[in-house]
Parts: C-alpha cells; structure tokens; sequence
C-alpha cells in the first residue's frame, strides 16, 4: 500500500447497476467501445472502475459501479460527466482476476483498519 494524491478528476463516464465481477467486465469492455466511437480512448487514456457499494452488505442485484474516462480539461463529451474529489488516497495494486479482487475486498477491512479513511468515498480501480 502506498499513499497517493489526486487532485479533483472529471470523468467521462456511465453506471451499472448489478452484481460484481464478470457483469463489470462486460460493463467496461462496452464502455471502451463507447470511447473509441467517440474519439476519447488513446494511449495514454486512464480508465476509472468505481465501486459505490460494498458487496458485503448490499444485495448483488443493486450494486452500483461507475466506468470513467479520466478527462483532460480541453476533452469535450457527449457523455456524462462526474466530479471525483481530490486528496490522499490509498492505493493498493490488486491482481485483476475474479480471486485477486474477491480476496482484497474480503481482506479490505484488516488494510484499511490502521488507515485515516474517508469511509464514506468511493473504492476507485484504475486501469
């Protein structure tokens, strides 16, 4: 784990409503294809995944998660848009498989016990 700080983030971006996992992947693939239609995705793009619940205690079918495009301040959209707010984040590298991601949210409690956190923001993966 390692402490990093964002400054304010605008996104590009759409939300899922549905169980974790393998309907989040779907979700994004779409939403890349969304970007390159719109001449938004390139190399150098940063994609936010943004889990607004904890699966621990919401019921699959209402979990809510965002897929962003992190925007340069000249990138105009058809889009969407959302604010995310600055200031220190934790940040911690996760292996992007079904059992990487299932354990860090189990074991996310015990990461987080010692850290400051802001419980009511938002766990972002970025891409």
């Amino acid at each position: 784990m390692r402490q990093e700080r964002l400054e304010h983030i605008t996104l590009a971006y759409r939300r899922s409503v549905g169980p974790y996992g393998e309907h989040n992947r779907r979700f994004l693939e779409d939403f890349k294809r969304e970007l390159v239609r719109e001449q938004l995705l390139g190399p150098s793009s940063v994609l936010l995944g943004i889990a607004l619940d904890d699966p621990v205690r919401i019921p699959a079918d209402r979990l809510r998660y965002d897929v962003g495009l992190v925007l340069d301040r000249d990138q105009r959209t058809s889009l969407s848009t959302r604010t995310l707010e600055g200031g220190l984040y934790a940040v911690f590298e996760v292996p992007h498989t079904q059992s990487g991601i299932l354990s860090f949210w189990r074991g996310l409690p015990a990461l987080a016990a010692d850290l400051p956190a802001d419980r009511d923001r938002p766990v972002i993966e970025r891409y």
